[in-house]
């Protein structure tokens, strides 16, 4: 391989790494770019294009994900939901959005981690109240198992979906919190 396609491999990478999600071509453009690559048969240059391609897509995912953490409950301010489709590397991939709710000093962060490997690992847990019971307190949510950790954090799992509920927040505040979120539509989430 030579420097000269690694160079450009490389110009490729940040040509295309600094282009906007917000602007619908910017995946066809880095597929378009690994394809001409291809053709040309350079294919470090083609594969850097792909996993710009590919990471734009995820971002694209995790920005979707977004819709389903909700407005904040009366008298409860809430910041900008971020997403990340990078940080999620922690549980072996997937797509992460949260969204910090606060009222006084208090605050309960919601987080939805989907598509990530760990996620079929959790299924079994989920499904045998008593190995999830060694984690919490169980209980019932819109028909779904979840837990009430040692560590006040609330968990759901939701089809491909894991639901966490963490911050100084009461229970009841956590819950609540947890009643505003459309299951049916998580649950068929696809990104």
């Amino acid at each position: 391989m030579t420097l000269t396609r690694l160079l450009r491999a490389a110009a490729i990478a940040a040509t295309l790494a600094v282009a906007s999600p917000a602007f619908a071509d910017d995946i066809r453009d880095a597929i378009e770019e690994a394809r001409k690559a291809y053709q040309a048969n350079d294919l470090v240059a083609a594969k850097a294009a792909l996993d710009v391609a590919s990471q734009l897509l995820a971002q694209r995912s995790a920005s979707g994900l977004s819709r389903f953490l909700p407005a904040p409950p009366r008298g409860w301010t809430a910041d900008e939901a971020e997403t990340d489709a990078s940080a999620a590397a922690m549980f072996g991939g997937g797509l992460i959005a949260k969204r910090r709710y606060s009222t006084g000093e208090r605050h309960v962060t919601l987080q939805v981690l989907a598509n990530s490997p760990m996620i079929a690992q959790l299924s079994p847990l989920f499904s045998n109240a008593q190995l999830l019971g060694a984690m919490g307190r169980v209980f019932r949510f819109k028909g779904k198992t979840a837990v009430h950790s040692r560590d006040g954090n609330i968990q759901v799992l939701l089809g491909r979906t894991l639901i966490i509920l963490e911050g100084s927040g009461t229970e009841a505040e956590k819950r609540a919190l947890l009643d505003l979120l459309d299951i049916a539509a998580i649950e068929s989430f696809n990104g």
